[in-house]
């Protein structure tokens, strides 16, 4: 049976970290080691995973402090002295099932697969953003599924429920720390992959993410998710010309550069209808109806869910989601003038 070492980066987590340090104490089977990677927290982070530490030490459970600012570097302080087979890798806002570890390493009996990832549920929502963010944020497919490569749309997965061979891990160098933060985690799967990997993901192993739950939280992060895909995009992608719409998305191979061009998000429907509106004013009534179809939209998925809102609830949910779509829209933007691609 191959052992396991946990590795979890920790900043200023304080509000989650207490979770995530039950349900580690509840795994089942228990990992071979515990690694936990203080990042310079000014909280009370330190003093929690310094006791839990201290009531676990006979568990493999030890603490790390890294001054160098960023996950990956976090990540990889823990990394480089893990001793088990397979290093998992989940977040200080994260809580993982009690099976989780036992799902994750399952897919390892093929040699032939060097990473696992595995679902990322949403943890009960508490505020409107929370629950904006259960809904709209790190939705993760209910199917299995084998990647061999990564690109825009596939083959790309979140450290907050990953686990990777300790050996394949430490050949290709760990995560790049020049990475900045949102890109680091698909940057090291598309590396994997250029070794021939094959990275399965399983949505059995499943890890309960706590959400932002403040707005410049929320639009930070998508704003980080933006910057980081013209980055990838131009250090792995194959020449073509990525494009999404809102009913098909197609990928065109003739074109001589890496481009993304994603005409499906909420915010470019909106400029399209304010900028025909401006040359032809009736259209702007469409906007009217593009915002009850959204707000419609986030009714359903919320009650597909099992969760009742009510219609100015609803409304607030597709408020968010123009917000966040704009947000990720600039961090494109951004990103693609600060790494010289083509994503928008």
């Amino acid at each position: 049976m191959l052992s396991v070492s946990v590795v979890v980066p920790i900043r200023n987590a304080a509000r989650t970290l207490p979770h995530c340090l039950a349900a580690l104490e509840r795994l089942d089977p228990a990992p071979f080691e515990i690694i936990l990677v203080d990042n310079g927290s000014t909280d009370e982070s330190l003093a929690l995973i310094r006791a839990f530490a201290g009531d676990h030490a006979a568990k493999g459970v030890r603490v790390l402090e890294e001054p160098r600012r960023g996950a990956a570097a976090a990540r990889n302080s823990g990394a480089w002295v893990a001793a088990g087979d397979v290093i998992a890798f989940t977040d200080a806002d994260c809580a993982p099932d009690p099976s989780w570890l036992r799902m994750l390493t399952e897919p390892f009996g093929d040699s032939s697969v060097l990473a696992v990832a595995g679902r990322v549920l949403a943890a009960p929502a508490s505020t409107a953003l929370e629950l904006f963010s259960a809904l709209y944020t790190l939705q993760s497919l209910d199917k299995s599924a084998r990647h061999h490569r990564w690109t825009p749309w596939e083959g790309g997965f979140s450290t907050a429920n990953f686990a990777v061979r300790c050996g394949s891990f430490k050949q290709i160098g760990g995560f790049d720390e020049e990475v900045e933060i949102y890109g680091e985690d698909y940057d090291l799967c598309a590396r994997l992959y250029d070794r021939n990997a094959v990275i399965v993901y399983t949505p059995d192993a499943r890890v309960r993410h706590h959400h932002r739950t403040t707005l410049s939280g929320l639009l930070c992060q998508a704003f980080g998710f933006g910057r980081s895909h013209p980055y990838l995009l131009r250090r792995h992608a194959v020449a073509g010309l990525w494009l999404d719409f809102p009913v098909r998305s197609f990928f065109l191979s003739g074109f001589p550069m890496p481009a993304w061009i994603d005409l499906a998000s909420a915010d470019k429907k909106t400029m399209a209808i304010l900028g025909v509106g401006f040359l032809y004013k009736p259209v702007l009534y469409l906007w009217v109806l593009y915002a009850l179809w959204l707000a419609v939209s986030a009714y359903h998925r919320a009650t597909q869910r099992g969760i009742s809102v009510s219609a100015m609830e609803a409304f607030g949910l597709a408020g968010l989601l123009l917000m966040k779509s704009a947000a990720m829209t600039a961090g494109r933007w951004w990103g693609s003038l600060k790494y010289g691609a083509i994503c928008v």
